[in-house]
């Protein structure tokens, strides 16, 4: 299974976004998606902060329709989770956030999909960028 981060679904909600078609591309035709519960709280804390600008009550349904109609699973935060967090974020200096999302990843075996090549540097982490997914 994949799991996928932040930037995956900014991409596919905005349009203007220069990885929108493909973001869309990788949701459409790639099955067993997870989404690292520490996604919607960052998406959160953006739109709050005013760096996503969207109308809230479109954006949350149609991320929850999506979510739906894709049959995308939503990971569970787990204590775990945040102990792998602080020992990427010591090792390999990832952000708060950044640091999650992998640690959901690695601690649920799976691999984990984002346009941050960050990801590349963490050993533990099985991670891919998303053009692997629309090229094949």
């Amino acid at each position: 299974m994949v799991v996928i981060e932040t930037d995956v679904l900014i991409a596919c909600a905005s349009e203007t976004d220069r990885h929108h078609d493909e973001s869309v591309a990788l949701i459409r035709n790639t099955r067993n998606i997870k989404l690292s519960p520490y996604a919607l709280v960052e998406l959160d804390l953006l739109i709050s902060s005013r760096v996503l600008v969207v109308k809230i009550s479109d954006f949350y349904n149609a991320l929850s329709d999506m979510v739906e109609y894709y049959d995308i699973k939503l990971l569970a935060p787990h204590p775990l989770h945040f102990l792998k967090a602080f020992k990427l974020r010591e090792k390999y200096g990832l952000t708060f956030f950044d640091s999650l999302h992998a640690a959901s990843a690695i601690c649920e075996n799976d691999i984990l999909v984002s346009y941050d090549k960050i990801y590349a540097t963490v050993d533990e982490l099985d991670y891919r960028h998303p053009t692997i997914f629309n090229n094949p």
